[in-house]
């Protein structure tokens, strides 16, 4: 460490370097490993086909008939000018065979990205710092689970976005900035997933605001077993409904 100074940094080696460290966050030098251990990181790779695989088999087996079955009976639905109403119960029946399934996907998802395939980069590149999330299922409110359960992202937001805005607008400001700005990313890679614009997930993200400052009162703050229950009941309906939203609404 200390090797490397501005302008020195200015290579396309040490540009490279930045690309491939599974950080979001410019350093002028990472803590590295002394060697790469190549029986993590073959292993890291397999689990990551293994996971993809349980990825598609979950998808084809208990996602995508329940959606078409659904898009199918809602395109019936307005064919036949029926009622509102009939189709709320659509909607609802389908999140409810969806729950389960679309949990699962996020897992598996958050397992392949934050476990296998950055720890495989960390690996590859020697980077030492492994700490790419923290005991997020554990969470009690949801600014809690926005710091812990994507860590790059988050030192990212919290140094370039709030540390830079508070100065200048205040906490509370540089707060509603930084969530803003996390919605909008996570709302234009839903757009990209389902080619939609619909703004569900920026609402729902936006959301959290107000639910934070009701979490952070002395009665609900106390009560910590209970938020974690309701924090993983509100992650296993809001999955399945924002999903379920962006394929058939």
């Amino acid at each position: 460490m200390g090797n490397v100074t501005y302008p020195r940094n200015l290579t396309w080696a040490n540009y490279l370097d930045y690309l491939l460290c599974p950080t979001l966050c410019y350093e002028l030098e990472y803590p590295r490993t002394a060697a790469v251990n190549w029986t993590a990181l073959v292993s890291k790779v397999v689990a990551t086909f293994g996971c993809i695989f349980l990825l598609t088999v979950t998808s084809e087996e208990f996602i995508l008939p329940v959606l078409v079955d659904a898009s199918r009976r809602l395109d019936a639905v307005r064919a036949t000018s029926g009622s509102p109403s009939e189709a709320l119960l659509i909607l609802a029946e389908s999140i409810s065979w969806l729950l389960f399934p679309f949990m699962l996907t996020f897992l598996l998802v958050f397992l392949v990205i934050f476990e296998y395939v950055l720890g495989a980069f960390a690996e590859m590149t020697r980077f030492a710092d492994r700490h790419f999330y923290a005991d997020w299922w554990n969470s009690t409110d949801w600014m809690e689970f926005s710091r812990e359960w994507n860590v790059p992202v988050y030192s990212f937001l919290r140094r370039h976005v709030y540390g830079a805005s508070r100065p200048h607008t205040g906490r509370v400001a540089a707060t509603v900035i930084t969530f803003l700005i996390s919605a909008v990313g996570h709302e234009v890679v839903m757009a990209c997933i389902s080619k939609k614009i619909r703004g569900y997930g920026f609402v729902c993200q936006m959301l959290q605001l107000p639910i934070v400052m009701l979490q952070r009162t002395r009665w609900v703050r106390e009560r910590q077993t209970l938020n974690n229950v309701c924090f993983w009941c509100s992650m296993i309906m809001g999955l399945s409904l924002i999903c379920a939203l962006y394929v058939l609404v």
